[in-house]
C-alpha cells in the first residue's frame, strides 16, 4: 500500500515537472507557409532557368502566356502550378552559408527562380532540388541567404519549357457531333457521311456503309487531339503540297481543317496546321496514322476461323 503510495506521488510529480517545462516552451505555428499568397488571388508569374524565361498573366478566367510570346497557357498546368505554393510549409532551416546555394540548387545557375504576382505585391523564390526522401524540397527566398526544407517535390512542376506552358489543345469537340468528313490524298479521296445512324463511304470506285466502330476510331482521335510541339517558323505556304488533307462538318456549325505534311524523310513525326489555329503544330506518327485512314480500314474484316474451328470442321466432314 505504501509502495503504491509512493509511485503515485511520484507520478504526480513527474507529470507536474513536464507541464511546467512545456508551458516554458515558445509557442510556434504549425504552419509556417514559406510564400504568403492566395492561390485564387494570384494572377502574375514569371519562371525563370538558365535556359528560359516565361511569362504568363491571368486574364479573368484564363491564363495567357505573354512573354517570350503571347499564346493561351495551358489551365490545368498553370492552375496546378499555382496551387503548388500551398504545399511550400517551412520545414527546417538547413543553411545561411552563401557558399552551399550551388550545392542545394538555389542559386541563379542551377536553380528555378519564380515570381509570383498578386496586383501589384510580387514575392521571388527560388526551387532548389528535391529533399533525400523526395517528398521535399530546397528552397530560397530572393534576397536572403536562407535554404529552407520546404513540403512537396517542386522543381518539376515549374521548371518546364516555354512549349509546356503553351495549350498544345488541336481539337475538342463532341465526338457525337462529326456529320460528315472528307479525308484527301494527293492522288484520291474519301468521304464519310453519316445517314441517321449509318456511316456512308465514298472512296469513288467504291461505296459502302462503315462499321461504326472502325468509324469510330476517327472521330475519336478528331474530338480531342493535342501536338506535342509548335511549329512557329514554318512558311505560309508551306502545306500548299500536303500529303493528307482533312475535312469535317459538325452538327453544331462547327468545322475542322487539317492539313499534314512529314517533319522528317521517315514520317516519326508530322507538321499539322489547322485553319484558323495561332500556331502550327507538331504530331506523332501513330496520331498522324490514326488520322490517315483508308476506305478499307472502315470495313469489318472477315473473321477468320482457326483450323480447330467448328467451322473448320464442319466442312471438313
Amino acid at each position: 500500500m505504501k509502495r503504491s503510495l509512493v509511485l503515485l506521488v511520484v507520478l504526480v510529480v513527474l507529470l507536474g515537472i513536464y507541464w511546467l517545462v512545456q508551458s516554458k516552451r515558445p509557442i510556434v505555428s504549425a504552419a509556417r507557409p514559406f510564400v504568403e499568397c492566395d492561390s485564387a488571388k494570384v494572377d502574375f508569374l514569371r519562371i525563370q532557368t538558365a535556359a528560359d524565361t516565361v511569362e504568363m498573366r491571368k486574364e479573368g478566367e484564363q491564363w495567357t502566356v505573354t512573354y517570350p510570346l503571347k499564346y493561351p497557357a495551358a489551365q490545368k498546368t498553370v492552375t496546378a502550378a499555382v496551387g503548388k505554393f500551398r504545399e511550400m510549409e517551412k520545414l527546417t532551416l538547413i543553411t545561411k552559408n552563401t557558399s552551399r546555394h550551388g550545392e542545394f540548387q538555389v542559386d541563379d545557375a542551377l536553380g528555378v527562380k519564380v515570381t509570383v504576382g498578386q496586383g501589384k505585391k510580387t514575392t521571388t523564390i527560388y526551387i532548389g532540388r528535391s529533399g533525400p526522401t523526395g517528398q521535399t524540397s530546397y528552397a530560397r527566398a530572393d534576397g536572403t541567404n536562407d535554404v529552407w526544407e520546404i513540403g512537396g517535390s517542386q522543381s518539376a512542376t515549374f521548371k518546364r519549357k516555354v512549349k509546356d506552358w503553351r495549350d498544345k489543345t488541336i481539337t475538342e469537340l463532341n465526338q457525337a457531333d462529326f456529320r460528315k468528313i472528307v479525308l484527301e490524298y494527293p492522288d484520291h479521296k474519301i468521304t464519310l457521311t453519316l445517314n441517321d445512324s449509318l456511316w456512308d463511304v465514298d472512296a469513288g470506285k467504291e461505296k459502302f456503309v462503315g462499321t461504326k466502330d472502325l468509324v469510330g476510331r476517327l472521330t475519336g482521335m478528331l474530338s480531342r487531339m493535342s501536338g506535342v510541339d509548335f511549329a512557329d517558323t514554318l512558311a505560309p505556304n508551306a502545306f500548299n503540297a500536303s500529303v493528307f488533307h482533312l475535312q469535317a462538318e459538325l452538327n453544331d456549325g462547327q468545322s475542322v481543317d487539317l492539313r499534314l505534311i512529314p517533319k522528317d524523310p521517315e514520317g516519326n513525326q508530322f507538321f499539322l496546321r489547322k485553319a484558323g489555329a495561332q500556331a502550327d503544330y507538331v504530331i506523332y506518327k501513330s496520331t498522324a496514322g490514326a488520322l490517315m485512314k483508308k476506305a478499307e480500314d472502315f470495313r469489318e474484316k472477315p473473321e477468320t476461323a482457326s483450323p480447330d474451328s467448328p467451322a473448320k470442321a464442319k466442312a471438313k466432314a
